[in-house]
C-alpha cells in the first residue's frame, strides 16, 4: 500500500516506518468513519430495506463494501504519498494499482468485511431481540427470575376486524407491516422497547423511571398517532382509510425470566402486564383512545402536558380489587 519514494537508503527505513504509521492513522479515522455512515444509513433505510430480501441486502452491503475499501486505500495511499513526496506522479498511482491486486490487499479486504459485517450481524440480532435484551441474555441476567419495575403500553388498532374483512388478509397483512414500520420512528425517539407484536396488537415497555420521564410512555402514542396521519393520504390511497390505535397503560413490579430453549426471550409475569392489556381493552366500552390505570397516573399528572380525567372504578376479569381508570388527552384538546 506504500508506494517507494525515491530516497537516500540510509534514509528510507525511517521514512516508510512513518509513512506507515500514518497510513494506520489515516485508514483508522478515513474506514472507520465511511463504515459507520454506511451503517446508520442502513439504520435509517430500515423501511425500505424491510421490502428487501436479507440475501440481496447482503449483496448490496459486500459490493458496497468492497468498492469503498479500494476507494480508502487509493486515497490514503495517494494522499501519504503527497504529505512525504509533496507529489503525486503516474507511477505513484501504479504502485498502488499494483498494491490493490496483492495477497495484502486481500487480507485487508477481508478483515475490514468480517469486522463490519460482525457489526451489523449484532445490530440485526439486537434489533430482532430489542434493544439491551441481546446482552441480557449473554450474561444471563434472567436465568433466575427476579423482581423488576417496568412500564407496558399495549396498542391496538382500532376496528380491527371490520378492517381485515374490508381488505382480505393479504392486504391487512401489509397494513399492519405499515403501521409498525411508522411505529419504529416513534419507538427510537421515545426509547421504547417492543416486547412483543400479537396479530395487529403492539406492547411497548420501558424500565419504570424511563417510561415516565418526560412522559415517554404516553408521548410515544401521540407521536405514532402524527405520524400515521401525516401518510393519511397514502394509507386513504391504499387501504381506504387512516388506521386509528387504541391504548392501555400501566406500570409496576412483576417479575421477569429467561424462558425456552429452542427460541429464548425474557418473558414478563405478573399483574401488571395483565391489567395493562385488559385496560387497552376497555377502550371500545368507554369509546376512548387512550386509558391508563390510577398507580400510573399518580407518577404522570404532576407534569402538565396532558390530561388525566377519572373514567371509572372497574372490576377487571381476574383482579379481586377493583381499578381506577383514566383517561388521557393532549392538555390543549
Amino acid at each position: 500500500m506504500n508506494p517507494e519514494i525515491d530516497i537516500p537508503v540510509e534514509l528510507q527505513d525511517p521514512i516508510k516506518d512513518r509513512m506507515k504509521g500514518l497510513n494506520l492513522l489515516l485508514a483508522g479515522l478515513l474506514m472507520g468513519t465511511i463504515f459507520s455512515l454506511l451503517n446508520m444509513r442502513i439504520q435509517k433505510k430500515q423501511d425500505k430495506l424491510r421490502k428487501q430480501s436479507y440475501g440481496r441486502i447482503i449483496i448490496s452491503y459486500s459490493i458496497t463494501h468492497i468498492l469503498l475499501t479500494i476507494f480508502s486505500v487509493f486515497s490514503i495511499g495517494l494522499l501519504s504519498q503527497y504529505i512525504f513526496a509533496g507529489e503525486i506522479t503516474q507511477l505513484d498511482i501504479l504502485k498502488i494499482k499494483a498494491f490493490v491486486k496483492s495477497g495484502n490487499f486481500v487480507k485487508i479486504l477481508i478483515y475490514t468485511y468480517l469486522i463490519s459485517s460482525g457489526i451489523i450481524l449484532m445490530q440485526i440480532i439486537d434489533q430482532k431481540f430489542g434493544p439491551g435484551v441481546l446482552i441480557d441474555l449473554l450474561l444471563g441476567k434472567f436465568r433466575n427470575p427476579k423482581e423488576t419495575k417496568l412500564v407496558f403500553l399495549f396498542m391496538d388498532l382500532k376496528s380491527s376486524t371490520t378492517y381485515a374483512e374490508k381488505l382480505g388478509h393479504k392486504k391487512y397483512s401489509q397494513l399492519i407491516q405499515d403501521c409498525f414500520t411508522d411505529l419504529t420512528n416513534a419507538v427510537k425517539e421515545y426509547d421504547a422497547t417492543i416486547y412483543q407484536y400479537i396479530g395487529d396488537e403492539v406492547v411497548l415497555m420501558w424500565p419504570y423511571k424511563e417510561g415516565i420521564k418526560n412522559l415517554n410512555c404516553v408521548k410515544v402514542f401521540y407521536r405514532f398517532k402524527e405520524l400515521i396521519e401525516k401518510k393519511s393520504d397514502y394509507y386513504k390511497n391504499t387501504y381506504g382509510f387512516t388506521p386509528k390505535f387504541k391504548a392501555g397503560l400501566n406500570g409496576g413490579t412483576l417479575m421477569a425470566a429467561e424462558v425456552g430453549v429452542v427460541k429464548r426471550s425474557i418473558a414478563f409475569h405478573g399483574d401488571v402486564i395483565n391489567t395493562a392489556s385488559r385496560i387497552q381493552g376497555l377502550c371500545n366500552s368507554f369509546e376512548e383512545e387512550f386509558l391508563a390505570s390510577k398507580l400510573i397516573v399518580s407518577d404522570l399528572e404532576n407534569q402538565n402536558t396532558f390530561k388525566y380525567q377519572f373514567i371509572d372504578n372497574i372490576q377487571l376479569k381476574g383482579k379481586k380489587e377493583k381499578v381506577n381508570i383514566f383517561k388521557i388527552n393532549k392538555s390543549h384538546s
